[in-house]
């Protein structure tokens, strides 16, 4: 057996004890076996073991197990594992002295290791096998405890190590291996009133990356989970540093951002970054353009995801590293006063805002309401040149506009670039007839000036403009919307808003910074602040929706419930149709004799009209029972089944199929649908001048009476409140000539857009059977498909006339 000095022939071979302060190691090598705190006179006589943290030429753990009069060691470059089933490379090294065990301090430059070692723990150790091809020890230091398996894996030096225990700490989260980023809508201002319940942070004009640190090793993946760390070697540096601060497993949310000259963001510089491709290019875009890294969100630390902390609260502990480098940091963010950040960042130039509820999660992958995006948008008339040829869903049609502007009235026509956002199905139809008819074989766009393509002359510009382009004479003007002109003058982000009518071609002159009007950021309005609904997919639904919604409103009084400021602000019952209503508006003027006055009610007769009112954040729409013609005669009776305190859909549902089978034994014929809120509704229909309210009213309260009778722990007839904790109010109420109900397919004002949505009795009847009435919440996109697949199952109040029975 070779002598303890041969092997550390190795070590000494590579080592300059004139210049390290490294132990050398002899005969007479002997450390002290009192490691750390007491231990018992049993664990003291146990095999020690320390592992140190070396931040070398690359950051890495050295373990060293104490086995046969030397230290056993492993270079471990991601740490040690901490969680069961993570295996890890170990690079086995020379064996080191037995004072190694103590050694922390500088090795200095030049030399074997040069870095400096620090203890990062330390303890005793348990032997289970410790041959040439196996080792395996639980280890009990003061951090880490456990046990572990070492084993090689075919290549010279190279081992494994993994945990072989569940996680030291019970409560440990592992650090996930990719996630995609948290997305923000876009939107506006939260409410004065709301203000201090949103964070303000800058938005930056960027990449957006996610940043994994493992125990000193850097991952940056993109938007699309694409892994882009090697692009970007100055943000690597950051592991060190958070291992510096005893960091150790971080996940971060950010932004790479390349600043110009004025140290303002530069999307065009950022762009040589992205585009550079072998290592070469790499090195020399980064000395070119250097990127940071600016952070705005902190996911997991060392153990414990942070996806259920609130924003302000992950900010808090984000703050709290410290986070400053040469390519990375983490900006301010702004309680409230959102306006004057925005009016700062206009200022400046800069790309705008994002706002962010402070008690938002985070929701990897959506783009949810917590979070929306505000940008200093520009706008004006550009002409239309030409078009591409789609690609994919759009083959055959169009892919992309080629506009331009002019630098004077009646000057050459510019390129200003492509535009192939915001075109509706409609629109790319009607298009393609119009410019199909203005085709010609030469480009409208002035030719740039040999000047221009370097990139020097004023008011030329160049960009590649693919072969396949189909030119049109320069006689259509388009409104665009975008975020800024490049030094070309070329459009970004731009996206269609329509055509315009109203200005000659000739006279569309270039125009300076002018800001996106009021009266279009109204479109991204947040109504639903927990989901992020906005004003324009309110109307978009309710456009969507109008061929099978509005034979359910035809001709009857609607009363608007409208919440101007979303569903978390003030709201207010509108039955008087507003004075400032388009002529094309319908309305109707009823006398109200419980207010001794006429009242013009809104009638939603047509699709520009539902749209119309959902532009007023008229959220909910409740018609009367009646036809306008004909106010004294309803055309059914409701019920309306509401939960108490303790009570649930499920309660509701088996009210409502008890219902169902007493008015089928009366020979009637019934239709439900959920009230988009808490409980369900069901109707009788009757059709027209069948019956008066005041048949239907005392018809209602005797089936709510009837039921209450037969089942008083479930069933209750009086809104007294204390009366209905753990049942079902039977709201007969509703049948009356001043009431209204909520319209089917009317979306509701709760936490999520909720619609109000007819089911058929064999639906509510499997839900409730199989104890899964949740199921039964419907939101627009929903909604849009069930009527797609079954169509209207609320038709049969259309077309249904039936006489009640004397009761």
């Amino acid at each position: 057996m070779p002598r303890r000095a041969d092997r550390l022939a190795d070590y000494r071979a590579k080592r300059d004890f004139d210049a390290t302060s490294e132990p050398a190691g002899g005969e007479d090598d002997a450390s002290p076996r009192k490691i750390g705190p007491s231990r018992s006179s049993k664990a003291t006589k146990s095999p020690r073991f320390v592992i140190q943290q070396h931040d070398a030429t690359r950051l890495h753990w050295d373990l060293r197990l104490e086995h046969d009069g030397t230290l056993a060691s492993w270079a471990l470059p991601r740490g040690v594992p901490l969680d069961r089933g993570d295996d890890r490379i170990a690079v086995r090294t020379e064996d080191h002295p037995l004072r190694y065990l103590d050694f922390h301090g500088e090795i200095p430059a030049g030399s074997y290791g040069a870095g400096t070692m620090e203890i990062f723990d330390r303890g005793t150790y348990e032997t289970h096998e410790f041959t040439a091809r196996k080792v395996e020890v639980t280890l009990r230091g003061e951090r880490v405890e456990g046990r572990y398996g070492l084993f090689p894996i075919g290549r010279r030096d190279e081992w494994m190590i993994h945990r072989m225990d569940p996680p030291q700490d019970p409560a440990r989260e592992r650090l996930p291996e990719h996630l995609p980023p948290m997305l923000a809508k876009a939107g506006e201002l939260p409410p004065r009133a709301q203000e201090e319940q949103w964070g303000h942070e800058v938005k930056w004009d960027g990449i957006r990356a996610l940043l994994w640190c493992d125990h000193g090793q850097v991952r940056i993946e993109s938007r699309t989970q694409r892994e882009i760390t090697d692009r970007y070697p100055e943000i690597k540096p950051i592991g060190r540093a958070l291992a510096a601060r005893g960091i150790y497993e971080v996940l971060l949310d950010g932004e790479l951002v390349a600043l110009d000259d004025a140290g303002k963001p530069s999307f065009e510089r950022l762009q040589s970054r992205m585009n550079a491709g072998s290592e070469a290019a790499i090195r020399r875009a980064a000395r070119g353009n250097p990127v940071t890294y600016v952070i705005f969100d902190l996911l997991h630390r060392d153990g414990r995801s942070l996806l259920d902390t609130p924003y302000e609260a992950r900010r808090a502990v984000l703050d709290g590293l410290a986070l400053d480098g040469a390519a990375w940091r983490v900006p301010a963010y702004h309680r409230g006063n959102g306006a004057a950040l925005l009016a700062a960042t206009r200022e400046q130039g800069l790309e705008g805002i994002v706002a962010k509820r402070l008690d938002s999660r985070y929701e990897p992958g959506r783009r949810g309401g917590s979070w929306l995006k505000l940008r200093n948008r520009l706008r004006q008339e550009l002409v239309i040149g030409g078009w591409l040829p789609g690609e994919g869903n759009r083959e055959g049609r169009i892919g992309a506009l080629l506009v331009g502007d002019r630098d004077e009235p009646g000057g050459p026509l510019r390129y200003a670039g492509r535009v192939g956002s915001g075109l509706s199905e409609a629109q790319l139809d009607e298009l393609l007839a119009r410019l199909r008819e203005l085709e010609r074989r030469t480009r409208p766009f002035a030719r740039a000036s040999a000047s221009a393509q370097g990139g020097t002359a004023s008011g030329s510009r160049s960009a590649a403009i693919p072969r396949t382009a189909r030119w049109v004479e320069p006689l259509l003007v388009a409104d665009v919307e975008y975020s800024e002109r490049t030094r070309e003058g070329l459009l970004r982000q731009p996206v269609f808003k329509g055509l315009r009518d109203d200005k000659p071609p000739e006279q569309v002159v270039r125009e300076r910074a002018d800001l996106r009007g009021q009266r279009l950021s109204n479109w991204d309005k947040v109504l639903f602040p927990r989901s992020g609904f906005t004003k324009g997919e309110l109307i978009e639904f309710y456009v969507a929706i109008a061929p099978t919604l509005l034979p359910h409103l035809q001709d009857r009084p609607v009363t608007l419930r409208r919440w101007p400021n979303g569903v978390e602000g003030r709201t207010f019952y509108e039955k008087n149709s507003p004075a400032h209503r388009p002529e094309w508006v319908q309305t109707a003027s009823i006398f109200s004799s419980s207010e001794r006055r006429r009242i013009d009610y809104t009638l939603v007769q047509d699709a520009a009209t539902l749209a119309w009112v959902a532009n007023l954040a008229a959220i909910e729409l409740h018609p009367s029972l009646s036809l306008a013609r004909d106010m004294e005669h309803p055309t059914a009776v409701v019920f309306d089944l509401d939960p108490g305190d303790g009570a649930g859909l499920a309660e509701c549902a088996e009210v409502a199929l008890l219902l169902e089978g007493l008015f089928g034994q009366l020979g009637l014929r019934s239709v439900v649908k959920t009230s988009g809120s808490k409980g369900l509704q069901v109707y009788l229909p009757l059709g027209e001048r069948s019956a008066t309210y005041a048949q239907t009213k005392p018809f209602a309260r005797r089936i709510a009476e009837l039921l209450e009778q037969r089942l008083p722990e479930l069933v209750v007839s009086r809104m007294t409140k204390s009366l209905r904790t753990g049942k079902v109010l039977v709201d007969w109420s509703q049948n009356d000539v001043h009431k209204t109900t909520v319209s089917v397919y009317s979306v509701r004002a709760k936490e999520r857009p909720t619609v109000s949505t007819p089911l058929t009795w064999e639906e509510l009847r499997e839900a409730h059977a199989a104890g899964a009435t949740e199921r039964l919440a419907f939101e627009p996109p929903e909604v849009l498909r069930r009527v797609a697949e079954q169509g209207d199952l609320f038709a049969p109040m259309l077309g249904s006339a039936q006489r009640l029975p004397a009761l």
